[in-house]
Order: structure tokens, then C-alpha cells, then sequence
């Protein structure tokens, strides 16, 4: 009887153990890699949610800028860390689903080396034309593509941007020809569009904003799977009689592959607590972005399916890995 009660003791001081390990976490500083520079966008909207989950947590979120290489040293250095949840790294969609296929040596391999937490914005994506295109819908335009024959030439902020592969993903699904001009950076190529040089473009939203403001450039319709908050009076592209159309960016959390799964789940609650508050909601889309959040699962499946579909696109434009 006596061993059976030590035994039971036992058993339960190393469930109690186990349980107070679980929630001891985190118990020291949390490392965010931030893979883009100081001040950019994507710098400023994390430190916006991870000032407030550290206030939740009893932990401070430690932001490590570490940009270079298009983003991917940042997530290199995640992906190469111990998977104990306090090696964390922001990224877009751009580091983890296009640059694996525009890299030839690339230091992680997106779906077996990191372990996906959530997203945290979702970037729309816009259907822009320069103000001097008499389009005024989403058809209308297709329609004049089609006449002109690919006579208007679409901006892109670069080769392999995601306003290169999302245009060349729009000309697939519509049949028309994208005369593709690349710029060097997103700025020069809104520039671009708004004085003229190219007629249309399909990127980041917020990116035209501002010349939207100035009359220079307008925008017919988002890439999203529905309309954006930021933008409710425009209809989506499915709207506008492109079925199944969907092109938007997100930025997300992502740790080393072989975190715990419940340390996983307990980073993906805090962020869906703080993205459900008025003050960062009202704090994103006053820049142009709107909050998102997934579950785990969800944003495991997002990677892969924008993996899949990234690949091909890449494949289309011709991009040979460097």
C-alpha cells in the first residue's frame, strides 16, 4: 500500500512538474528576429503587437532587426536556432513562399524547417491604372487589354516582387498580355504608373494610396477573398467577374521547426488577443493595413498553398533561380 501511495506521489509531483513547466514559459526575454530594416513598415506593425503580447506575457519581445538578402538571412537564423520558443522571426509572404524559388542556395526550406504560429496583417493587393486609361472596371479593362495587345505596359517593383507575379497571375487568369516593366523598388514603379510611363500594375494596396489621393493613379478593384477593410467601396477582382481570384500579401510569426506544440498554441493565443483590440485595429488601418490572425493549422495550410502557387507563377516568368 505504501509503494503504491509513493508511486502515485510520484506520479503526481511529475504531472504537477510537467504542468508548471508548461506555464512557466516564458520565463527570460524572447528573441523577434525582424528581417527587414529599422522604421520599414513590417518593422513598425510588429512592434506595435509585440510591445503589447510582452505586456501579456510577463516578458519583454526583444525586436533584432536583421535585414539582408531579400529577408531570408533573418529567417535563416530563425530556422537554424534551438527550438525552445524564444527564437522567433517576422516574414512576409514574399521571404517564405517566392524567395525559395528565386534563390538557388537558400539556408531553410519553408515547409520543413519552421514552425508556423499566425498571421498577424493581411496586405491587399489592388488592380491600379494610371488616370489617363479609360477603363473604369475591372472588365473594361480587360477588355481594352485586350485591343491593345499588349500595348500597356504593366509596373512591377522588381523581378520575382510580388507586383511581378501578381500581375502575370492576373494576365493568366484573364488572357491578356502583360507587358512587363520592372523598376528598381516599389517607389519608383507606384512612380511610374502615375506619371504614366506604365498603365496598370497589380500590388500592395497601400503602396498607391497616396497617389490614389493626388488623381494620379485609380484603382478598379483588391486581390482579396473579400473586400478590404481599408477600401470597402472597392469590389474584389472575384467581384468584378474574375471567379476564384485571390492575390494578397500577409506578415506572420514563424518559429524553428520542433517548438513545442504548446508553446506554439500559447504565442498564436496572445497574438489573437491583441489583434482583436480596437487599438491595434485602428493602428493598422490607419497605415493601410489591416489586422489578420489564423489558427496554427490555418496558417501552415496558407504557406503551402501560396507555396504551390508562388512556384508556378515563377515558373511562368521565366525566373531562373540565382
Amino acid at each position: 500500500m505504501q509503494k503504491i501511495t509513493m508511486a502515485a506521489c510520484a506520479l503526481g509531483l511529475a504531472v504537477l512538474s510537467s504542468n508548471a513547466a508548461a506555464q512557466e514559459y516564458p520565463v527570460r526575454p524572447i528573441r523577434m528576429i525582424m528581417a527587414n530594416n529599422p522604421g520599414s513598415a513590417s518593422d513598425i506593425y510588429g512592434r506595435i503587437l509585440f510591445t503589447r503580447m510582452a505586456e501579456r506575457m510577463g516578458q519583454q519581445i526583444v525586436v533584432d532587426n536583421r535585414p539582408g538578402a531579400g529577408g531570408t538571412l533573418g529567417v535563416e537564423m530563425t530556422a537554424r536556432a534551438a527550438p525552445d520558443g524564444y527564437t522567433l522571426v517576422t516574414v512576409t509572404a514574399a521571404v517564405v513562399t517566392i524567395a525559395p524559388h528565386v534563390y538557388r542556395k537558400i539556408g531553410y526550406d519553408p515547409l520543413k524547417d519552421l514552425a508556423p504560429v499566425s498571421v498577424f496583417i493581411k496586405s491587399e493587393t489592388a488592380l491600379c491604372v494610371n488616370n489617363n486609361v479609360p477603363a473604369r472596371t475591372v472588365r473594361e479593362f480587360i477588355d481594352l487589354a485586350k485591343t491593345k495587345g499588349g500595348q500597356l505596359n504593366m509596373a512591377s517593383a522588381g523581378i520575382g516582387a510580388t507586383s511581378h507575379l501578381g500581375g502575370l497571375m492576373f494576365a493568366s487568369a484573364v488572357g491578356i498580355e502583360a507587358n512587363h516593366i520592372p523598376y528598381k523598388g516599389g517607389g519608383a514603379s507606384v512612380l511610374a504608373l502615375a506619371q504614366g510611363e506604365a498603365q496598370w500594375a497589380l500590388g500592395p494596396f497601400g503602396a498607391y494610396i497616396a497617389q490614389v489621393k493626388t488623381g494620379r493613379v485609380r484603382c478598379l478593384a483588391t486581390g482579396g477573398d473579400k473586400r478590404s477593410a481599408v477600401a470597402p467601396e472597392l469590389p474584389t477582382i472575384t467581384e468584378s467577374g474574375v471567379p476564384g481570384f485571390h492575390y494578397f500579401g500577409w506578415n506572420g510569426v514563424v518559429a524553428p521547426r520542433g517548438v513545442a506544440r504548446s508553446t506554439i498554441e500559447l504565442l498564436n493565443r496572445r497574438m489573437k488577443e491583441q489583434l482583436a483590440t480596437p487599438e491595434i485595429r485602428q493602428a493598422y488601418l490607419a497605415q493601410g493595413e489591416e489586422p489578420a490572425y489564423t489558427t496554427v493549422d490555418e496558417f501552415a495550410r496558407l504557406i503551402r498553398d501560396d507555396y504551390v502557387e508562388m512556384g508556378k507563377m515563377v515558373k511562368l516568368a521565366g525566373i531562373k533561380p540565382e
